[in-house]
């Protein structure tokens, strides 16, 4: 009877736990290393260019996720202008995009960021993520794992702030800024589909914000073949 009652104990416990970290809102957190890494301040920016950077801080280190295009979908980091960044109490600065030194590893960091949910209209970005990254010299290393965000505030921009026709503004910046990126790629080319999708992504968030009167966005959409 002590063992089953013991067992019921650690159930809620765990599954309490669980919803805790599983149901905070706005929340950044992962594991470093294999131990619990939460940010207690976070913020998103998607620049002119169209690159979305979503930063989380626990006010001891610092992690930075950078994704070449704020379209929905798995991005992966090696050999990518996206990245995943973390600096540490001292000021280490460990990055996917630095090379492991061959006497530590032959193979490239690794890791992926994975956009579920770019809201332009009301301002936030969700999403899971994982990286190992190294030092500038190759030889040391961090890990980080089961990391997500969820509805972290996209701020910096005219996206929360700035009036009524504030996240229409925004989000035909975007549209602008992945047109360009659209525009200097042809068909074949290794990034296509994936410049082809941020931009497409942008028009349907575009049309849903500032909404599409005479069909040229629709049109505009349809007319894209980012396979």
């Amino acid at each position: 009877m002590k063992k089953i009652i013991a067992l019921i104990l650690v159930a809620i416990t765990f599954f309490g736990c669980g919803e805790d970290l599983e149901f905070k809102t706005p929340s950044f957190q992962g594991e470093k290393d294999g131990n619990l890494w939460e940010a207690v301040s976070f913020r998103a920016n998607i620049n002119a260019l169209g690159v979305l950077t979503i930063t989380g801080s626990d006010n001891f280190e610092t992690i930075t996720l950078e994704v070449d295009s704020p379209s929905i979908g798995v991005h992966d980091i090696v050999e990518t202008t996206s990245s995943g960044a973390l600096e540490d109490i001292d000021g280490v600065f460990y990055s996917s995009n630095n090379f492991p030194d061959p006497s530590v590893q032959l193979y490239p960091a690794a890791g992926m960021i994975d956009l579920k949910d770019v809201n332009l209209e009301e301002g936030y970005v969700s999403g899971e993520f994982y990286f190992n990254a190294f030092n500038s010299s190759g030889l040391t290393s961090i890990n980080v794992n089961k990391g997500f965000f969820h509805k972290v505030p996209l701020i910096g921009s005219s996206v929360i702030s700035g009036g009524v026709g504030a996240p229409c503004t925004a989000a035909s910046s975007v549209v602008s800024a992945t047109l360009i990126n659209y525009n200097a790629v042809a068909p074949g080319d290794a990034n296509y589909v994936d410049v082809c999708n941020a931009y497409k992504t942008a028009l349907i968030n575009k049309k849903a914000t500032c909404g599409d009167v005479d069909g040229s966005i629709q049109t505009s959409i349809d007319n894209l073949t980012c396979l």
